[in-house]
C-alpha cells in the first residue's frame, strides 16, 4: 500500500496543483432581478447614512420601530465593509469612478484621526465626534476583517484607472436604482 501511494504520488501531486475549474451559475432573469435590487436597496443604506454627519463612517445601525434613530457608532468590520460597499456600488452602476475614489477619501480621512492603540483600531467609535467607546478594546476578530476588506479594496482601486468615466455598466445601475 505505501509503495503504490509512493508510485502515485507524482500524479497526485500534479492532480492537486490544476487550476480549479468553475462553473458560472446560470441564473434566472428573475433571479438576476432579485439580486441586483437587492444589492441596489443594500448600497442604498450606505449610501443614505455614510454622510459627512458621520465623518463618513458607517453608523452600525438604523432601526425605524418605536421611532426612526441612527446608532452613530461603528466598528473596523463596519468601516471595511463601507470601503467595499463603495467599491461593489462602482462595479454595479451605482457609484462612478470619481465618486468610489471621492468616498474612499473621505473614509480614510476619518480613519485617519480615529485614536488607536499601539496602531490598532478601538473595536468601537462614536461616528460623530470620533471618540472610542468605552470600554476600550481591540478586537482581533474586527482587525482582521479590516486588513482584508483593506486588501481587496486594494485590489478593486489597482484595476480602476482601466475603466472608463462613463462604465457600461452605469445603465443597469439605473435600471436597478428604477427598479427599488
Amino acid at each position: 500500500l505505501v509503495f503504490s501511494l509512493w508510485l502515485a504520488a507524482p500524479w497526485i501531486a500534479w492532480q492537486i496543483s490544476q487550476p480549479i475549474v468553475s462553473e458560472r451559475p446560470s441564473l434566472k432573469p428573475g433571479q438576476t432581478r432579485f439580486l441586483r435590487r437587492t444589492a441596489r436597496s443594500t448600497w442604498r443604506y450606505f449610501e443614505t447614512f455614510v454622510t459627512e454627519a458621520e465623518n463618513w463612517l458607517p453608523p452600525d445601525n438604523f432601526q425605524e420601530q418605536p421611532a426612526p434613530l441612527v446608532a452613530s457608532r461603528t466598528s473596523p468590520t463596519n468601516i471595511g465593509l463601507t470601503l467595499l460597499a463603495n467599491l461593489a456600488a462602482c462595479d454595479f452602476g451605482y457609484l462612478p469612478p470619481g465618486g468610489l475614489i471621492q468616498r474612499t477619501r473621505q473614509t480614510l480621512a476619518a480613519m485617519e484621526r480615529l485614536d488607536r492603540h499601539r496602531g490598532h483600531f478601538y473595536n468601537w467609535y462614536e461616528t460623530r465626534t470620533l471618540k472610542p467607546l468605552l470600554p476600550l478594546y481591540v478586537s482581533s476578530v474586527d482587525s482582521g476583517n479590516l486588513a482584508g476588506h483593506l486588501l481587496t479594496l486594494a485590489s478593486g482601486l489597482a484595476e480602476m484607472p482601466g475603466h472608463r468615466l462613463l462604465p457600461p455598466q452605469l445603465a443597469a445601475g439605473l435600471r436597478d436604482t428604477s427598479a427599488v
